[in-house]
């Protein structure tokens, strides 16, 4: 049990109740874990075996192989390579981030270069499709400067 308090952010020789934990009442269920506790009842223990509270879940979308230097053109461009996108919405804003993998831990480098506008389809959105501007951030990151619909 104190493993399961340390996971949730808790002291590890706090008082908890499984029933409590699972519902979400210490702490909010991360979803994004590969394998989480269900809120059925009887709660279990080895329904938190695997369970990683801090686990990063993506956005999904496609990413055109080309840009250009003015949006104008980049509409008609192909979003065939898949990204990811953290962020609070599938929709790209203002400095969310593009990730080459869903787990948000390795920064988009797209071959292009940054400073350029891209085809970008929101996937998980119904497929919607914007232009993005991306630029490099100070640590390599790749940062949605701005963005329209197409």
């Amino acid at each position: 049990m104190s493993e399961i308090n340390t996971e949730l952010g808790r002291s590890s020789t706090a008082t908890i109740s499984l029933d409590t934990a699972e519902s979400g009442g210490y702490a909010t269920i991360n979803l994004s874990s590969p394998s989480y506790p269900s809120d059925s009842q009887p709660a279990s223990m080895s329904e938190w075996y695997s369970y990683d509270h801090s686990a990063a879940s993506g956005y999904e979308g496609t990413l055109s192989r080309d840009a250009y230097t003015e949006s104008g053109e980049a509409c008609s461009l192909s979003a065939v390579d898949t990204v990811y996108k953290d962020g609070s919405s599938s929709s790209p804003d203002y400095g969310d981030q593009l990730y080459s993998n869903s787990s948000l831990s390795t920064n988009l480098s797209p071959t292009p270069g940054f400073g350029k506008w891209y085809k970008y389809i929101d996937v998980d959105g119904g497929n919607v499709e914007y232009i993005v501007y991306l630029l490099e951030g100070g640590s390599g990151e790749c940062v949605i400067e701005t963005y329209e619909p197409c």
